[in-house]
């Protein structure tokens, strides 16, 4: 196994810094072989954080055989399980049941941070509103003026490492941890995009409310006697019948339905 440490200087405007206590997320990315959480392997895993306003960390766990998963898996879990928080780009479908499935497989248990924040669910619901053809990570690097000197793909990495193994190229493993080390370290900058969407009130989901369950979520809440205020046109058509749901079965704890809204994207 390969743990490398590198820090970077990653100034985010102290307002949004704060806003999100950027300080105390950890930001992660994984490579694998496959998609078959029950049959492939993760070969690489990288997570950073903020030592300080000035010091992002990063730490990169890589398998130099299949075998090394049970190292890089203990080495990933000792260092993040003292954090609540951690955040990815589509990582709740992907990254984050992969790294549990696999860590129960071999038997390991870790306290997994409780909340993630998935700036890809941040974001996808206004894509296109800001100009942007795919939502996709590189494309949002783009979009916000972020240059990789990176070139590859996941799906080219699994390649990459196949001939790896085989023939234990130096310069194979260079590139496949730079790629994964770039998701990893543009992460933070992206959460200056997720502010720009938050603050903006005419920027309107592709997923918006529709008329008649705003009217009829008006009314129940009314009826309720729950005073909870929310942005039209940053309410999903999902939350909004969550809402109406919980709503319906006599739920009433307006912390409760602000947490609903809170956690929606």
């Amino acid at each position: 196994m390969i743990v490398n440490t590198k820090k970077e200087d990653i100034k985010i405007p102290l307002n949004i810094f704060k806003k999100y206590h950027m300080d105390e997320i950890a930001y992660f990315d994984i490579e694998t072989t496959g998609f078959d959480r029950e049959n492939n392997n993760i070969i690489l895993i990288s997570l950073g954080w903020y030592e300080d306003y000035y010091n992002f960390r990063i730490n990169q766990y890589y398998a130099e055989s299949l075998q090394e998963e049970y190292d890089i898996l203990k080495s990933f879990g000792n260092d993040i399980k003292n954090f609540d928080i951690w955040s990815s780009y589509n990582g709740i479908a992907f990254d984050e049941p992969f790294i549990k499935h696999r860590l129960h497989k071999k038997n390991l248990e870790y306290d997994l941070p409780k909340e993630h924040v998935d700036l890809y669910r941040h974001i996808k619901p206004y894509y296109k509103k800001l100009g942007m053809k795919r939502c996709n990570l590189k494309s949002v690097e783009r979009f916000i003026g972020i240059n990789r000197k990176d070139e590859i793909n996941g799906g080219i990495s699994v390649k990459l490492y196949e001939e790896y193994l085989s023939t234990g190229d130096t310069n194979l493993r260079d590139i496949i941890m730079l790629h994964n080390y770039e998701d990893v370290l543009n992460l933070p900058k992206i959460f200056k995009l997720r502010y720009k969407i938050e603050t903006n009130d005419d920027l309107e989901r592709e997923d918006i409310i529709t008329d008649k369950q705003n009217k009829y979520l008006r009314y129940l809440l009314k009826q309720n006697h729950v005073s909870i205020k929310y942005n039209v046109r940053k309410m999903s058509k999902r939350t909004a019948s969550k809402l109406i749901g919980e709503l319906l079965k006599g739920i009433k704890d307006e912390e409760e339905l602000r947490k609903i809204i809170k956690e929606s994207y």
